[in-house]
Formats: C-alpha cells, sequence, structure tokens
C-alpha cells in the first residue's frame, strides 16, 4: 500500500517564509549599499565641481602681485547654482617677512542641509607691492 504522504511534493510553509526572509534581507543590504554609492557619487561631484570653480576664479579674479594688500572678497557664480566662493589676503608677518601673504580661497555649498567647502591656502610672495614698498618707504 502507497503512503498518501509520499505521494505529495513541494515546500512547507516554514520553508517558503524563511526563503522569503533571506531574499527580503539580501535585497535590503544591497538597496543600503546602492545608496552609500550613490552618495559618495553626489560627494565627489560636487568636490569636482568645486575644484574647477576654484581654478576658473584664479582665471576670472586674478590675483595682481602689484597690487597685493590685505583684503576679503566674495561671490556667486551664475551657472553653478548653490556654490558661493569666498577669498581673503593676509599678511603674515609684515616686519620679518614683508611682501608674503597668506590667500585662502573656500568654495561653499549645502549638501543634504549640511554646508560642504572645498578650501585652497597658499603663500604669494609679492615683494613689489605697493602696501609692502609704500611701508618701507616710510620706515
Amino acid at each position: 500500500m502507497k503512503s498518501s504522504h509520499a505521494s505529495k511534493k513541494g515546500l512547507t510553509l516554514v520553508e517558503v517564509l524563511l526563503a522569503l526572509v533571506i531574499l527580503s534581507v539580501g535585497v535590503s543590504s544591497m538597496m543600503m549599499a546602492m545608496s552609500r554609492c550613490l552618495s559618495v557619487v553626489r560627494t565627489a561631484r560636487n568636490l569636482d565641481v568645486a575644484r574647477g570653480l576654484i581654478q576658473r576664479i584664479d582665471l576670472e579674479f586674478p590675483i595682481e602681485t602689484v597690487d597685493m594688500a590685505e583684503l576679503t572678497e566674495s561671490g556667486t557664480f551664475d551657472d553653478a547654482e548653490g556654490y558661493t566662493w569666498f577669498r581673503e589676503i593676509m599678511v603674515v608677518d609684515e616686519e620679518e617677512r614683508p611682501g608674503l601673504f597668506l590667500v585662502t580661497l573656500r568654495v561653499q555649498w549645502s549638501e543634504r542641509g549640511r554646508n560642504s567647502f572645498e578650501e585652497v591656502t597658499m603663500y604669494k610672495y609679492a615683494p613689489d607691492a605697493e602696501s609692502v614698498t609704500s611701508q618701507i618707504e616710510t620706515n
């Protein structure tokens, strides 16, 4: 005599539920990884745009070594919405190192509610600058 249970083939409810749990964990992990990858790509793109804008500021608003003086300037970009720039020029040490300036250039933007920026700091030596030569002549 044949058993009625032996002729039935298929999966039990527990096996199906276990397979669904494993599948859902795998899919949710993949979605989280994809979201993180997109965030990294967005951040990299914003940094790349900021570096290009820093180069553009140097070309459009160059610093003339003859006219070097302490100043602060800032602005926005017409074609890069949400990005602003800020440049500060400071004299390092007037008495010890006349003509040495510290230039800080920052491009700033907002990304997902947080302010982010890319900044370049450099020294410029301008011994012939009017601000330096006028101080030397008066001493």
